[in-house]
């Protein structure tokens, strides 16, 4: 029997198709589950808070978006990160941030 290898997803095809589904990434072109774990969670919401409370301390221009999701260079990979720290006014010069809210290229 042979076996089809699984079809290899470009970016755009992944946030055409998955882009709002909180599980996915995708990795070399490849669909991956990323459900967390309860830890994973309360780590990550600790770890957002203490960079929150920075932040407004410091009153620096960023924010953390509660969704996200990073194009790094490459037609093959879309990552949705834990917790990631924009600045405000880079975001001015995204146009895949004004477009798709959920978008970030890196």
């Amino acid at each position: 029997m042979i076996q089809i290898p699984p079809k290899s997803l470009t970016f755009d095809e992944f946030v055409a198709e998955y882009g709002d589904h909180p599980r996915y990434e995708l990795i070399d072109g490849e669909l991956v589950d990323m459900e967390p774990t309860g830890s994973h969670e309360q780590v990550t919401g600790f770890i957002n808070m203490q960079l929150n409370l920075a932040i407004a301390h410091l009153k620096q221009p960023y924010f953390i978006p509660m969704r996200c999701l990073i194009k790094p260079l490459g037609q093959y990979s879309a990552f949705k990160p834990d917790v990631i720290v924009l600045d405000r006014l880079a975001l001015r010069d995204e146009p895949l941030w004004k477009r798709e809210p959920k978008l970030k290229r890196i």
